[in-house]
């Protein structure tokens, strides 16, 4: 897909990000000119990225509309919990499921880390590191996309989203928790 200047995406990377250039250039001495999609992270003041338009890792995504975002919102309840309960096949079903790349995922992961993290809490149990760790990347990603569609702040976007969870999954249990 080809963005121009001025577009919103999203970067695999770097979360939601506006192409402020479109330039050819040779970045760190490699010997091969490229034409580069010149970013500035929305919500990272004064950050840049630079990724090739052609032979990228990097994905990159148009960012999701407010329909989608609130269509995310408005039905937190149909969307499932990555249930596994074996601690690390749980941690590989997260990334698969990161790897897909789309603020539904997300939102699976962040809602999945969010109702373990609370029932953990609820017993008395301190809250894993590796799920604080899924909740700082998912959910900084997921926050901050759904903070762009609806032009609202990020603290917003999360309080949002975390209410949602929290009245559609008073009675949940997950596995693993």
């Amino acid at each position: 897909m080809d963005f121009q200047v001025g577009d919103y995406l999203v970067h695999e990377g770097s979360g939601v990000c506006r192409i402020e250039d479109i330039d050819d250039m040779e970045l760190m001495g490699k010997g091969s000119r490229k034409t580069y999609y010149c970013m500035s992270p929305v919500f990272k003041t004064g950050a840049k990225v630079f990724t090739p338009i052609v032979g990228s890792t990097v994905r990159l995504r148009p960012v999701a509309g407010k329909d989608t975002i609130s269509r995310i919102i408005d039905n937190i309840g149909d969307i499932e919990c990555i249930n596994e309960p074996n601690e690390r096949a749980l941690q590989e079903k997260i990334k698969e499921v990161m790897a897909e790349f789309t603020p539904e995922s997300m939102a699976r992961v962040v809602k999945t880390v969010l109702i373990r993290k609370w029932n953990r809490l609820a017993s008395g149990k301190k809250v894993m590191a590796m799920d604080e760790k899924v909740l700082n990347l998912a959910g900084r990603k997921l926050y901050e996309e759904m903070a762009f569609a609806l032009d609202e702040d990020v603290s917003y976007a999360q309080h949002r989203f975390e209410e949602a969870v929290k009245s559609h999954s008073a009675n949940a249990l997950l596995i693993g928790a």
